[in-house]
């Protein structure tokens, strides 16, 4: 396994010349800031550029430090600005801007110089920790180990903490890897991973699938972002690759998922905002769907975000017989006879009457807009959508 870890290793650590830019800009970007910082002001890097856990490609997060009381979308915009004027305006708890510099997306970012990260203003404040955390807790070995497992995560579709994937955070993941030593081992206990996962107590915490204290503060489930599908797909690509070690693992593009049933594309209107607040509205309104379509047999659905809102289904059927079998009440349950005078025919199974009635809904696209009168309902996968992911 180790030869075919030093191969993929190879392709995920940035080459000496996108190192070599990358300072250059990143150089750049912190003397533009810091000549127009006001007094009491700290432009500073973080993320896995900062940490030296980045993979080709990455993002650079330069974060701007302001004393507490000051006011971030006036003044941390303003010097947000000075440094990407043709940045655009984007909203987290606060806002910050993304622009491209010398063709890398660079995040500038206000934030709350505070001096306690259990006690965070705002809830970047921690993130200048986290990046201090990574450099005095790991070494340069688990800085390439961390690499491998990012990029593991990311080809099994649980990468990210993005309300779209549902998966591990670059925190997180260098967290654990730190915790379990290297990315061999890493896997080993992924794959043995079952929900709830608990890799520490975090009291007062809502319940997760994973809870694993933050190191900078124990009172923080630093895996609160992942979900059920994120935890599955992280367990199943680690069985995988126990089972059998190969370079796929570490390649993304894998074939495309073939639907076993009817697929349905429900198109909402886009509900305003960016997608870390969008796109949860249009996944309330998908696990909504889910419910109630539960007699037309749902094997998944997925949603995404363009121009409008998508939730796409996977189900068995599209359209449900005349007559449905209707569980009705036991011989001794309240209820029975108004059960028999509506069904008189009606015969005993186990005690229990049963019938035959009606659906609700006779087909897919009527008991969407049911639930939810401004969808459009189309047959099929429509464009911009994503589809269901492999597994």
């Amino acid at each position: 396994m180790q030869e075919l870890l030093e191969e993929a290793l190879a392709t995920l650590v940035p080459s000496d010349a996108e190192q070599a830019a990358v300072t250059a800009l990143c150089d750049s970007l912190l003397a533009r800031a810091r000549k127009a910082a006001p007094d009491g002001v700290e432009p500073l890097l973080v993320g896995s550029v900062a940490k030296g856990t980045w993979l080709p490609g990455a993002d650079i997060d330069l974060f701007l430090r302001f004393p507490e009381g000051a006011d971030l979308k006036a003044e941390g915009l303003a010097l947000a600005r000075a440094v990407l004027p043709d940045g655009e305006e984007l909203y987290a708890q606060h806002p910050y801007l993304r622009g491209s510099v010398e063709g890398h997306s660079v995040d500038a970012v206000p934030c709350f110089a505070i001096s306690d990260p259990s006690q965070p203003a705002s809830a970047v404040d921690r993130t200048v920790f986290h990046t201090a955390w990574v450099h005095d807790n790991l070494t340069d070995a688990q800085r390439d180990d961390v690499r491998l497992a990012k990029r593991f995560l990311a080809v099994a579709g649980a990468y990210g903490a993005a309300a779209a994937v549902g998966g591990f955070s670059g925190y997180l993941v260098e967290v654990l890897v730190h915790r379990a030593g290297d990315f061999p081992a890493f896997v080993e206990e992924v794959a043995g991973w079952r929900p709830p996962v608990a890799l520490g107590a975090v009291p007062g915490a809502p319940e997760a699938e994973i809870t694993l204290p933050d190191p900078v503060d124990p009172g923080r489930n630093v895996a609160a972002g992942v979900m059920r599908d994120g935890l599955a797909r992280a367990v199943l690509a680690a069985r995988r690759f126990l089972a059998e070690p190969t370079a796929d693992a570490f390649v993304v593009g894998a074939a495309e998922r073939k639907p076993l049933g009817c697929v349905t594309t429900v198109v909402l209107p886009h509900p305003g905002g960016v997608e870390e607040t969008a796109l949860p509205h249009i996944q309330r309104q998908g696990r909504k769907l889910v419910r109630a379509l539960e007699p037309f047999g749902v094997l998944g659905s997925h949603c995404s975000l363009g121009n409008e809102g998508f939730i796409v289904l996977e189900t068995a059927a599209v359209e449900l017989p005349e007559r449905q079998l209707h569980r009705g009440p036991a011989a001794w349950d309240a209820g029975a006879f108004e059960f028999l005078a509506a069904y008189p025919q009606a015969p005993l199974r186990d005690g229990r009457f049963w019938a035959l009635k009606p659906p609700l809904h006779p087909d897919i696209a009527s008991a969407v807009q049911a639930l939810l009168p401004k969808a459009r309902v189309v047959e099929g996968l429509v464009d911009g959508a994503e589809p269901l992911p492999a597994a």
